[in-house]
């Protein structure tokens, strides 16, 4: 009742607006979420763009772990990155409804290949967490297994502070540069075929890096999946 209380003042004092019609009540009205189809992604290797196929290309496999990448919507699209940055940077939690209503209309054409996938996802670091208080992330990981019936566990725990990969520039970022940044979880198994979970993916430098340490411990097949992508 008083966290109920709290949230209301909050909404008295701070309105929301709709990031699409600016009709007040929500950050996306349920008129507008109901009519909202975003055009689906160009299937294409994450890392370089080449057309063709969502698997990272021969090419970019040389150097590379990842082994392709299914998301919901190009992180240029406007609405999707007002929606990211209010959740991720204003901790604006009425946005999930938005994305787990979206990612179930949309998930006859993001389902992973097939394979005994266990989900997991990119972790942040403690000291983060506990400022934004909650795991992007993890959440988006929580929401694919019940999507898809996979099971979902904690693989992988993030050793070291960095900077946000999200306020680097693009040029900036380097292949292998968070290889010592995570290790396993404490008392996990790595499984065989891993769906590796995020909210945004830029570069891939991160989630690349994750899914190194994966299969130098075990998986053979790390696939990723995001809301939003980048622009390679």
């Amino acid at each position: 009742m008083e966290s109920r209380l709290c949230d209301l003042a909050i909404e008295a004092l701070f309105p929301r607006f709709c990031v699409s019609c600016k009709r007040e009540g929500a950050l996306l009205c349920r008129p507008c979420l109901d009519f909202w189809t975003p055009v689906p992604p160009q299937v294409s290797c994450a890392f370089c763009g080449r057309g063709g196929s969502p698997r990272t290309c021969t090419e970019c496999c040389e150097d590379r772990y990842l082994d392709g990448l299914t998301y919901f919507v190009p992180y240029g699209n406007a609405l999707m990155r007002e929606l990211i940055a209010s959740w991720k940077f204003h901790g604006d939690r009425s946005v999930e409804d938005v994305f787990v209503k979206s990612l179930r209309r949309a998930a006859p054409r993001m389902q992973p290949p097939l394979a005994p996938y266990w989900v997991t996802h990119v972790p942040l670091h403690e000291s983060r967490l506990r400022s934004r208080g909650f795991d992007q992330a993890q959440l988006v990981a929580t929401w694919v297994g019940e999507l898809f019936g996979l099971p979902v566990e904690m693989l992988v725990r993030r050793a070291k502070k960095t900077a946000q990969q999200s306020r680097t520039f693009h040029g900036q970022r380097r292949v292998g540069e968070m290889d010592h940044v995570f290790e396993i979880a404490p008392g996990m198994s790595v499984p065989g075929h891993v769906l590796l979970c995020d909210d945004v993916f830029t570069s891939g430098t991160t989630m690349d890096a994750v899914a190194r340490l994966l299969k130098e411990n075990g998986a053979k097949t790390v696939w990723g999946f995001t809301l939003a992508k980048g622009s390679s």
